[in-house]
């Protein structure tokens, strides 16, 4: 039997036959005679049960069955104090459990499961053993969030983008459990809410710049009346789409929650940003917060798989920024461009007009429509370099208007389990200026193929437990997507395009930018003007991205690193099995290797690597 099917059909034994009131001295005998593996399997049960119930959202996107845990199509996540605590408490009970199992005694396909858990999960709880402000297990779905109310992430942008692109409307019953989870949406505001309210009365106050742009956000969701507001514009489009008898009466229920509940709770969180507006400092690093230099230390564990201090990853930062720059330079002047920094002659290339898509419907088509092209092109290419595709298909969309203000330039949305939605690479139009076309590719390549969407189509076409599906690591899933941005130059697809390659470097320049100004931001006690002038000095960014980018930073601490860590661990991995296998090394090999674990955390990775070139050469 199958790992995810030993772990489901275990989980329903569970559920029918030992609830409360069961014969607990029998459970107990039956324990002791368990094989490790099947320990392992009721514990993952355990932990898989705590997770998607403080976290249903995610068991809709992942397709988690209600029979696995019950009700989740019908629940949000709780952002409220007691919420928190909860998620805290439950989730690290599950994991206490996990790590008393001892992974040599399991096997192969759990000793990974073992390694994917306990590892993540400890980094993602590493942050509330420091500090009891915040919210676990939160953005983007797995990571924790100092400020819960944000500009990036949070209630009030992550709601919305999942009812309007994850919860399924094709029938009568998903429609009725859409309006129950709409109707949920005023208590996760509020618990959101009160969250922020008690951090702050620790101190833990978003900066002043986070708090203009997160109402901006609460603001531009609820300009519009309720007929127009987007959940229910979305909800109407869709149950128009399925057909679903009685839509009428529906989207008028809809419209109700969304005009006394939904818009109100917005109100709320509004009135209270303006209210601590005033008040809210400068400071941008997540040093001035309480225990702030210990939050960061866990932040960094959380988000690069490994315990590197800040003062290290600043002086890597600063040693890649120095030869990517130097490469660069290389380029430019081979392209006639010699005067000034590199930074300024690539803010040269940022405004020439051939470079530029025009800042209208017209040039955001072209943008879309070339971004889909790169896909097409790279995907000829690939069987010389690997050896399956995911099945899943890739879509290029546009990021949704209410949230263009804040969101990054690009970003993916990985396929759901069984098909029925795609996977999504999402670009940010709302201003044309922010996708040079030299620059575009790169972007293209990170995100969809064979980059992300490579990487995670792969990952949820595998036999694993849906939790594996459902959290992953931020640094070698980071690692791998910029990993495939150097791939995408070795695989020819800038040939006889050397500005796109000054696009590819850049792009890796402003990795290790990150590097610098993350750890400048949080250790250092940079300002966010000082990141800002040093990125766009350093790399030549349009100003305006680089204000996003630091932002972001500044909410998300730390997240930043995993791209550049992890892609230097990655390299190095392929660096010594090519030492190892010498002319028997190939590429496909080697990249099929990394992708079959490339969610997991990055020693386990290189555990597996090590392991596989140990076996090659018996």
């Amino acid at each position: 039997m199958q790992l995810r099917a030993a772990a489901t059909a275990s989980l329903l034994f569970l559920l029918i036959g030992c609830g409360p009131g069961g014969d607990v001295e029998a459970q107990a005998d039956a324990a002791t005679l368990e094989s490790p593996d099947s320990t392992f399997d009721r514990v993952l049960d355990d932990m898989t049960r705590a997770f998607f119930y403080h976290r249903p959202e995610l068991a809709t996107k992942f397709g988690v069955s209600e029979l696995v845990v019950p009700r989740t199509a019908h629940r949000l996540m709780s952002r409220s104090i007691l919420g928190e605590t909860g998620r805290r408490e439950e989730i690290g009970a599950a994991l206490d459990r996990m790590q008393a199992i001892d992974p040599a005694t399991l096997s192969t396909e759990r000793r990974r499961t073992h390694a994917v858990v306990t590892t993540l999960i400890e980094g993602a709880l590493a942050p509330a053993s420091v500090v009891d402000y915040g919210t676990t297990i939160d953005g983007f779905g797995f990571w924790y969030l100092p400020y819960t109310i944000n500009q990036l992430s949070g209630p009030t942008v992550d709601i919305p983008n999942f009812l309007n692109t994850q919860q399924p409307v094709s029938n009568s019953e998903e429609a009725e459990a859409y309006l129950v989870r709409l109707a949920a949406v005023k208590g996760a505001l509020d618990g959101a809410l009160e969250n922020v309210r008690e951090a702050v009365s620790q101190g833990a106050i978003p900066p002043d710049f986070v708090v203009e742009k997160s109402l901006a956000v609460v603001e531009a969701f609820v300009a519009a009346p309720a007929e127009q507001n987007a959940i229910y514009i979305s909800f109407i489009e869709r149950l128009d789409a399925a057909g679903i008898e009685g839509a009428a009466a529906y989207a008028e229920r809809a419209l109700k929650i969304v005009s006394d509940d939904v818009i109100p709770a917005y109100g709320r969180i509004a009135a209270y940003l303006a209210e601590i507006r005033g008040s809210a400092p400068h400071d941008a690093g997540i040093w001035r917060l309480p225990n702030g230099e210990a939050l960061y230390k866990a932040m960094i564990r959380h988000m690069t798989d490994s315990d590197r201090s800040p003062e290290e990853v600043h002086q890597t930062g600063l040693d890649e920024v120095e030869r990517i720059t130097s490469e660069m330079d290389t380029l430019l002047r081979g392209e006639g461009y010699i005067e000034g920094s590199v930074g300024e002659r690539m803010q040269q290339l940022n405004v020439e007009e051939r470079f530029v898509y025009p800042n209208d419907a017209d040039g955001k088509a072209a943008l879309l429509a070339d971004a889909r092209a790169q896909i097409d092109a790279i995907k000829v290419a690939m069987p010389d370099w690997f050896s399956t595709m995911p099945k899943h298909p890739v879509e290029v969309r546009p990021v949704p208007e209410f949230s263009q203000n804040s969101a990054p330039t690009g970003y993916y949305y990985q396929p759901a389990p069984d098909g029925s939605r795609p996977g999504v690479y999402w670009l940010n139009l709302r201003d044309t200026a922010l996708h040079p076309r030299f620059a575009l590719p790169t972007l293209t390549f990170h995100e969809s193929i064979p980059g992300h969407h490579m990487q995670l189509g792969t990952m949820i076409e595998q036999d694993v437990p849906p939790i594996v599906w459902a959290i992953w690591s931020n640094a070698a899933g980071e690692g791998w997507a910029l990993y495939a941005e150097r791939l995408a130059a070795e695989m020819g697809m800038y040939a006889d395009d050397p500005y796109g390659d000054l696009g590819r470097l850049q792009a890796e320049l402003h990795r290790a930018v990150r590097l610098v100004v993350d750890t400048g931001m949080h250790a250092k006690k940079w300002s966010r003007e000082q990141a800002i002038e040093y990125m766009v000095s350093v790399e030549g960014v349009d100003e305006g991205a680089a204000i996003s980018e630091i932002e972001r930073y500044a909410v998300w601490p730390a997240q930043a690193l995993g791209y550049k860590l992890g892609m230097l661990r990655i390299l190095g991995l392929r660096n010594l099995a090519q030492q190892r296998l010498g002319d028997d090394f190939d590429i496909r090999d080697f990249n099929d290797q990394v992708l079959q674990v490339a969610g997991t955390p990055l020693p386990y990775i290189e555990a597996t690597i090590r392991e596989w070139l140990e076996q090659a050469d018996m």
